[in-house]
């Protein structure tokens, strides 16, 4: 998938930001409170309404196309209730908010029409549907809907927990993948699998492509001499079997075990993995994309974006190294009124033709520095 366009509004907390289109690689700069991160969130928060969220006051406006380059646009909208100081149980509910509108349109054809009487299919009314969840997500298996829900699942919010968490205790039935003599590398790109179990698989049955995965990480870190995972038994739950990554260090006698490794360091290996090991058409969502990244990290890093594979990333950073980096006919300046967040491009706003040229003029422009107006 690749989204080319989207819109959002937060009809609870009476915000929202304006269109905002993209190409392969965008990043959000922007002072700090802008609603860069938020932009994230709103985008992350259209998987899940695609797989039957119920949120609250939100409604939304996306343009994409698939991996096949087949263009949809996909709108939408919750009732908003005030719930103030309460968090809705998701399974109550009475804590669910209906679907007012929506419409998708499948290459300028409609194919949903939704209002909160009625459902119209391919123009057929529906039986009646839930009223709470978007019809992407109830219609999943149709043919002009499936590569809707395939595409947004194919959107990752890069550094959650889930992907550092999920190698340490893996089910012994994941030994049969291990030892599979049928291994595809494509099916396991399009598995919902952590990227570090994805990693594990592929240093079994694919090492040349781990080697280069790991000859990366090696040249941030030259200190580390070897990266390996092997099984390690759980004595205390033998019905489990854990893959944690290792590294070699140079002048140290002992693997050092993943409980042990940075955070930077391990967040450094999954975005290069992410970068090898997501399927076609994924979108990388990465938030202030210098954390816990050193500088000795960003430049490698940074080259594997921009040498891509039909893969979207969206980033925000702060870092002037990380903005220097990237051309500026990525960047796009995030500003904010009152609730309304506003995306410009830089190339509107006239700056200097080399980059170092352009940063310096960025970060003194009024759009920037002075990000967040008052009513």
């Amino acid at each position: 998938m690749k989204i080319k366009k989207v819109a959002f509004w937060d009809n609870e907390l009476d915000w929202c930001f304006e269109p905002i289109y993209f190409s392969d690689l965008a990043l959000l700069v922007g002072v700090s409170g802008v609603g860069k991160t938020q932009i994230l969130n709103c985008i992350w928060n259209l998987q899940g309404i695609a797989n039957g969220d119920s949120l609250n006051g939100l409604a939304w406006d996306v343009t994409f196309s698939t991996v096949k380059n087949v263009e949809y646009r996909w709108q939408g909208e919750f009732e908003t209730k005030k719930i103030p100081g309460i968090i809705p149980n998701k399974e109550d509910e009475i804590n669910k908010f209906r679907i007012v509108k929506e419409d998708l349109f499948r290459e300028g054809k409609s194919i949903i029409k939704r209002t909160s009487n009625e459902i119209i299919f391919k123009g057929e009314t529906t039986p009646k549907l839930s009223p709470f969840q978007s019809v992407v997500g109830i219609l999943n298996q149709e043919e002009d809907i499936s590569p809707v829900q395939d595409g947004f699942n194919k959107i990752i919010y890069s550094d959650n927990s889930r992907s550092l968490n999920g190698i340490l205790g893996i089910r012994l039935n994941v030994l049969s993948l291990l030892s599979n003599n049928n291994f595809d590398l494509e099916n396991v790109q399009a598995s919902d699998m952590p990227i570090l179990l994805k990693l594990a698989l592929i240093a079994r049955h694919l090492p040349k492509l781990f080697e280069k995965i790991k000859f990366k990480f090696i040249d941030i870190f030259p200190h580390v001499e070897n990266v390996q995972i092997e099984a390690v038994e759980d004595n205390e739950n033998p019905s489990f079997t854990r893959f944690p990554i290792q590294i070699k260090e140079k002048g140290v006698k002992d693997w050092i075990f993943q409980n042990n490794i940075s955070s930077g360091m391990l967040k450094t290996l999954i975005h290069i993995s992410e970068l090898y090991l997501s399927p076609e058409g994924t979108v990388i969502l990465i938030d202030e994309f210098e954390n816990s990244l050193g500088i000795n990290c960003i430049d490698v890093v940074t080259d594997l974006i921009m040498e891509n594979r039909n893969i979207q990333f969206i980033l925000t950073s702060h870092h002037p190294y990380i903005i220097n980096n990237i051309g500026m006919e990525y960047w796009k300046i995030v500003t904010r009124k009152g609730g309304v967040v506003t995306v410009t491009d830089a190339k509107d706003l006239n700056l200097g033709k080399s980059r170092h040229q352009a940063f310096t003029q960025l970060i003194n422009l009024e759009e920037y520095s002075e990000g967040i107006k008052v009513e």
